[in-house]
């Protein structure tokens, strides 16, 4: 009875999320190459690029926030390639009205930072979907991490987020980035 108490405590503590059979967060490695149009966007906007320090906490689940500005963002930028809009291949910039996926990941990230979500809980992830190169937004909460991504409607959990990861921001630095490895169940294990 002692231990099926403890566990009913600590589920109902904000420390685990309530669904914990639910929650996916991405696990993270070492160090690797940088985007080439993050390399190129920071140099221009060294305040977006820069050591935050990681907190060891994650943002609450506020799912209505998220959705909010997924689908705000999603309407106002009009989708054009970086070829079609700059004549290269990778451009990253900000504030954009026209741009593809890194254009939407920045706007999105800008505006949940003046909603009060920390820089390292609003991570640029960025791998494969549908056979492309693609970047997301990855918000880390207490109930897993979540995609905000302008080729969905709905904000989704990186389990369903029909993406192979292959790289993200650092939660602790937003101007590197570190491979990821996988998914966990396990909050600890993001903070490694």
């Amino acid at each position: 009875m002692k231990s099926f108490l403890l566990v009913s405590v600590l589920m109902a503590s904000s420390a685990f999320p309530l669904n914990a059979g639910a929650t996916t967060w991405l696990k993270t490695g070492g160090a690797t190459s940088k985007p080439y149009g993050h390399v190129a966007y920071c140099r221009g906007r060294a305040s977006d690029c820069r050591a935050h320090g990681g907190s060891g906490r994650l943002a609450p689940n506020r799912m209505s926030v998220l959705q909010a500005v997924n689908s705000s963002v999603n309407r106002s930028i009009k989708p054009v390639s970086d070829l079609q809009l700059h004549g290269k291949r990778e451009v990253w910039s900000f504030p954009a009205s026209a741009g593809d996926c890194e254009e939407y990941a920045l706007s999105k990230r800008a505006a949940l930072l003046r909603r009060g979500y920390r820089p390292g809980d609003l991570l640029i992830a960025v791998g494969n979907k549908r056979g492309e190169r693609h970047a997301v937004l990855v918000v880390r909460t207490s109930e897993g991490d979540f995609v905000l991504d302008n080729m969905e409607d709905s904000v989704l959990p990186v389990r369903k987020a029909g993406m192979r990861f292959s790289k993200i921001q650092s939660p602790v630095d937003a101007g590197n980035w570190v491979r990821v490895t996988g998914k966990t169940r396990n909050p600890a294990a993001i903070f490694k």
